[in-house]
């Protein structure tokens, strides 16, 4: 324990045994009572002074040793972008590639350095987790940093990308004016998908939760998972991604949830046409069936 945190714990302990003294004193004249009262306020502010600084202390001074190491994270970092293919395996895009999207996050959308790490190990920290489905630990052990300092810095990079996802997650023209090749030089689409705009469908996608919370995030699969939304358009581009719903939510439900709450990026089809919604498509097979077996 550091002077510092003895010198609390000690300070602490004389004003729980001052308060204790006080409780037991019996005054008898009115002047006495409020100076007792005076006393007790002055020292429960002294505690709570105490407390403040010894849970600043445990959080800012007393710290785990430092992690030393020959090779730092962003030596480890230097050394795979500087080996043939060995950014593509550990990071999953190419070194070009890492560049490129470092300096873009920079330039447009605030991502910024620390004291202690550049922007380029905050990136590399974020893509090695998602590319490699890391735990903290392992992001502690390859950087050499704390895994409050591995969580936060995540986080940044995280909101980062959302703020980017807005510009490339969207349609390239949200009227959809024309009819997509793909639709137009098929026979067999055209003309009965001509106001079609893409595809969507749900997948569940596992999660780690308390247990208190797991219970709205078990669905069908028997695990705890979320129900992500994808819609995709005609050339294989993510148009549309909703994220964060409970594993137990139905997918129709999923589906209203993005329209109404995502109204102003939700790629709709032109005016004047419908979804091909769940309820549609039972009422469509139900039809169907009627006339086949008529």
């Amino acid at each position: 324990m550091s002077f510092f945190c003895l010198f609390t714990y000690l300070l602490s302990c004389i004003c729980c045994l001052q308060l204790s003294d006080s409780d037991y004193s019996d005054d008898s004249s009115d002047d006495s009572d409020d100076s007792s009262d005076e006393s007790k306020h002055f020292w429960n502010l002294v505690v709570a002074g105490v407390q403040i600084v010894q849970n600043y202390s445990d959080l800012y001074l007393c710290k785990n040793p430092p992690r030393t190491s020959n090779l730092s994270g962003m030596g480890w970092l230097q050394e795979t972008l500087r080996t043939p293919g060995e950014c593509h395996s550990q990071l999953r895009m190419s070194t070009e590639m890492f560049i490129d999207f470092h300096d873009l996050l920079v330039a447009r959308y605030g991502l910024q350095p620390s004291m202690h790490m550049c922007t380029y190990e905050m990136l590399a920290i974020f893509l090695y987790i998602c590319g490699g489905c890391e735990s903290n630990r392992r992001g502690q052990n390859r950087f050499k940093h704390s895994g409050e300092t591995i969580s936060r810095k995540f986080d940044e990079v995280l909101d980062c990308l959302v703020a980017m996802a807005q510009h490339y997650l969207r349609p390239k023209n949200p009227n959809f004016p024309t009819v997509h090749k793909r639709i137009r030089d098929d026979r067999r689409a055209y003309p009965h998908f001509k106001d079609c705009i893409g595809a969507l469908d749900g997948t569940h996608i596992r999660v780690s939760l308390s247990p208190e919370e797991q219970v709205r995030y078990i669905g069908k699969t028997g695990i705890a998972t979320q129900n992500v939304l994808a819609v995709c358009d005609f050339d294989m581009r993510f148009t549309y991604v909703s994220t964060g719903q409970p594993g137990a939510m139905h997918d129709t439900s999923v589906l209203y949830h993005a329209i109404r709450v995502d109204k102003e990026f939700f790629p709709h089809p032109p005016q004047g046409d419908n979804f091909l919604t769940c309820t549609n498509i039972s009422l469509l097979m139900s039809m169907l069936q009627k006339y086949i077996f008529i």
